[in-house]
């Protein structure tokens, strides 16, 4: 059987029968699925949903709605959406990351409103609003400051 493109399919909504499928595919057969599973299912059979780790252990931590420690079929869909979200995101912090030091300094910050066309922010509006993003105040915004 073809796999199933999984960004096709969010696109389109998973049925019931293919979120089913998709984490019989995960699953090791214990009925709930690990981080460490879930990561092994991407990396060799759905990279489309992303390679980033940073953003998959974020989905995955999301997805668990109830702190187990595992991802269970009811919370499956949920982890799924994440994914996707997630990743898009990381691609986009990257855009915005140019020196590739996997955070955003404010001269990066700048020029990614410039890039987007939100040139009418002075300087302090800026900083004020980079400010509020950089939660650990180290000057600079790291992926897990803005998720």
């Amino acid at each position: 059987m073809p796999r199933l493109n999984i960004r096709e399919a969010m696109a389109q909504r998973l049925t019931s029968k293919q979120i089913k499928e998709l984490f019989q595919e995960f699953d090791n057969g214990n009925g709930i699925l690990s981080l460490a599973e879930i990561d092994r299912a991407i990396i060799y059979w759905h990279p489309e949903l992303g390679t980033n780790r940073q953003a998959m252990l974020r989905a995955y931590k999301a997805a668990d709605i109830d702190h187990n420690g595992f991802v269970q079929l009811r919370e499956f869909r949920h982890l799924i959406e994440l994914l996707c979200f997630y990743d898009e995101f990381s691609i986009l912090f990257g855009h915005l990351d140019m020196n590739h030091d996997k955070r955003i300094s404010f001269s990066e910050f700048v020029r990614g409103h410039e890039l987007i066309d939100h040139e009418d922010m002075d300087e302090d509006e800026l900083r004020h609003e980079f400010n509020r993003i950089d939660t650990n105040h180290g000057g600079y915004i790291l992926f897990d400051e803005v998720c």
